[in-house]
């Protein structure tokens, strides 16, 4: 029987829907690369943004399956035609321009529903490009372009220190389009949903979330995302739940466009007040290190290995609780040193508790058959207690005192069993415990 991408691949070769390049210019004087599916249908007209990877294997997949379905799809690399690199920063500092040129650009076709596609940090671009379009396009904006689907979006002033809350960007709470959010039920910000579509709501926006089953972030683009060997091998076969919801996403983002257009939230609203649409600046935390918290009682962490033996945190000792994820090449990098971080030490006086996020407990096993882990392995099934010590990245990292007290965090893998880690445990170790 054939997988889904198989008949992806099949749907690829029979249909075959014929594709032109055109480029379109912006107001700013650049020019973007489009490349088309579906030219002469007459259903809605998709501009897909593609991810900062530029990776096109699935995203060229999936624009064939919804050109197979009547669709249109602009497939455009907002980064390779604007020569930018291909960071987290470049995108989060795009300005609407370029996107507010392409919404144009397909009004003038004639074609209705418009729609823009975004995954991950490009929900930003895509989101201040709707609103550059409804200033150029006053007093009277076109009801062609009924919003956007935003997948896994990352709409955050960068990555905050790990255990602070991050800050949604500037453009959020400046978007009155209609916007639908595609959120992974096992993604790193499902807890974050509703405070998105809060501001969203509060902004004006006729903004839906679909909540994806059974997948996580990046699950549309699992070809998309470069892979060390090791974590494809970890990985395996693309999981059936993956396979369903990717087959799934043509129809999902048909019946969504008709949704937006049949919103009730008209097209032509007047843009929020530029002040409300700006690029924030990015506020991210240091890249290297321990970083020193204001000290309080870390929150309560009682949860089962994956054995099923309930665990907590207990005091008296020094404590390291790191946050992790089997499929998070840093995580799995720095557990090594984090084994002879334990070992180095008395457990009386020192130990290490990890916590998986969203992972069945077969495949915390299976993993732990393959990697050597020397501390316990607490599984977050819901990711309930991710979100009360507030992790956004992963790994993060918290190192607490013997009285329980949140000191000192870091959101990226370090070497934990270096000079500089070992001064700050150690001078943890010879505080008084009684101290407050």
């Amino acid at each position: 029987m054939f997988t889904i991408l198989r008949f992806l691949t099949v749907l690829f070769v029979l249909c075959a829907p014929a594709h032109a390049d055109f480029s379109v210019a912006t107001s700013g004087g650049d020019r973007l690369d489009v490349k088309v599916w579906g030219e002469a249908n007459r259903g809605p007209l998709f501009i897909w943004l593609l991810n900062q990877y530029g990776e096109t294997g699935r995203a060229d997949s999936l624009a064939t399956a919804l050109a197979a379905q009547g669709a249109s799809v602009w497939q455009v690399d907002l980064l390779e035609s604007l020569m930018r690199e291909r960071t987290a920063e470049a995108i989060r500092n795009l300005d609407g321009v370029p996107v507010a040129s392409l919404l144009a650009a397909a009004v003038k076709t004639g074609r209705r529903p418009v729609v823009l596609v975004a995954c991950d940090r490009m929900a930003a671009p895509a989101l201040r490009g709707m609103r550059e379009w409804q200033v150029q396009a006053q007093p009277r904006p076109s009801e062609s372009v009924a919003g956007a689907v935003l997948f896994f979006p990352n709409l955050y002033r960068g990555t905050p220190i790990a255990g602070e809350e991050p800050e949604l960007l500037d453009i959020v709470a400046a978007t009155n389009l209609p916007v639908m959010i595609m959120q992974p039920a096992l993604g790193a910000n499902r807890a974050r949903l509703p405070a998105l579509m809060s501001t969203l709501h509060a902004a004006g926006s006729g903004a839906y979330s679909w909540l994806v089953r059974d997948v996580r972030d990046y699950y549309l683009l699992q070809v998309e995302k470069p892979q060390s060997e090791s974590l494809q091998e970890m990985a395996g076969k693309v999981p059936l739940a993956v396979e369903q919801a990717i087959s799934a996403t043509p129809r999902r983002l048909l019946a969504t466009a008709r949704l937006l257009a049949a919103s009730g939230k008209p097209a032509g609203a007047r843009p929020m007040p530029a002040s409300r649409g700006k690029a924030a600046s990015v506020a991210t935390a240091p890249a290297y290190g321990l970083i020193e918290r204001p000290r309080r009682p870390a929150p309560a962490l009682a949860l089962s290995d994956a054995r099923g033996k309930a665990q907590s945190l207990g005091q008296g000792r020094v404590t390291l609780v790191n946050f992790w994820a089997t499929w998070c090449p840093p995580c799995v990098q720095e557990i090594p040193s984090m084994n002879r971080l334990a070992a180095a030490y008395d457990a009386k006086d020192f130990g290490i508790v990890s916590v998986n996020f969203k992972e069945d407990p077969e495949h915390v096993l299976a993993f732990l058959k393959r990697v050597n882990v020397d501390f316990p392995v607490l599984l977050d099934r819901d990711g309930l207690a991710s979100a009360r010590w507030k992790v956004f990245a992963f790994p993060s990292t918290f190192l607490l005192d013997r009285r329980g007290n949140m000191r000192y965090s870091v959101n990226t893998a370090i070497e934990w069993d270096d000079a500089a880690v070992k001064a700050v445990i150690d001078n943890l170790l010879h505080e008084d415990p009684a101290a407050k």
